[in-house]
């Protein structure tokens, strides 16, 4: 089968691979499409350690409780080979039925992207009305705002600095959007909500978003953590203790959360935003993601 594994050149391979036979309790999969994550990209750059060889793309999920925080978590794409494959082997407790009238081609989004900001949109604990801060309006960014809409019902303010990326999250229904090169985001979300968010969720891959989502929330905020820069943030321990905010990493989701996930989307409340391009486009894919050019999500399709 082919298989889009990493290198010591910080590339990506194409090859011919054999999967071992399949396990008690687990499941093979025959890969239709498969998303590409921004994770794929760190794992590609040996960002988080090298492991050239490696099968990229996600493909298991969480079955209960707070299992995404396991220390033995054994990571698809990762730590064992994933799903940008025509075949995949997974665990068979962890699968998770796509919804029948759920087109697979967004179901790739929902299993990556989509799980994981509603679950970051449940963590962040906002309520109708309130306010959102969300930055970052690429893959995972244009479905947090959408669950965070028309699901959760609060107002969101939508931080990038592309501003085609911040007209689609016009159109997808954001309250208020800020180009973080243009204007003070800080200042203008609090001139916005008079007292700062009640929670920010970032899931670009920048210190600087991070930085201005801990200064953008009012006492009491939450500050929820999804993307992987490489820096670390600026925190003020002061404000921290004097205001009370909490700062929370979201790591996915598990089983229950996918499944709703789904679901929210097979009724139609969020609808991703994807195109589908040959695994043979794979290193101009990578390339384009670290450039920041994709708007949405790139999924490889594997039924050509």
């Amino acid at each position: 089968m082919e298989a889009a594994v990493a290198n010591k050149e910080h590339t990506v391979d194409i090859i011919d691979k054999k999967l071992r036979p399949i396990k008690a309790n687990e499941a093979l999969v025959k890969m239709e499409y498969c998303g590409v994550c921004h994770t794929d990209l760190h794992v590609k750059n040996g960002d988080f350690g090298e492991v050239p060889g490696r099968v990229l793309g996600h493909c298991d999920y969480c079955v209960n409780g707070q299992e995404t925080f396991c220390r033995q978590a054994q990571n698809a794409g990762y730590t064992v080979d994933g799903g940008m494959a025509e075949e995949c082997i997974v665990t068979a407790d962890y699968a998770v039925k796509v919804p029948e009238d759920l087109d697979p081609i967004a179901a790739s989004s929902i299993t990556c992207a989509g799980v994981t900001t509603y679950k970051a949109i449940k963590v962040s604990d906002i309520k109708p009305g309130q306010w959102l801060v969300i930055f970052g309006m690429g893959g995972l960014g244009n479905l947090a705002l959408q669950y965070a809409k028309n699901v959760f019902n609060a107002k969101v303010i939508a931080v990038d600095i592309n501003d085609d990326k911040l007209a689609i999250a016009k159109e997808l229904g954001a309250d208020v959007i800020i180009n973080g090169k243009q204007e003070d985001v800080v200042a203008r979300v609090k001139e916005v909500t008079g007292d700062g968010a009640h929670a920010t969720v970032i899931t670009a891959v920048s210190k600087v978003a991070f930085n201005q989502a801990v200064d953008a929330v009012r006492a009491t905020g939450k500050v929820v953590a999804v993307g992987l820069p490489v820096e670390t943030m600026d925190l003020s321990i002061p404000r921290l203790v004097l205001d009370g905010i909490e700062v929370i990493g979201s790591l996915v989701g598990t089983r229950a959360d996918l499944a709703e996930a789904f679901e929210f989307a097979a009724e139609g409340a969020v609808t991703p935003i994807v195109q589908t391009r040959p695994l043979a486009d794979i290193n101009d894919i990578m390339t384009e993601m670290a450039e920041g050019k994709i708007s949405g999500r790139m999924v490889i399709d594997f039924t050509k």
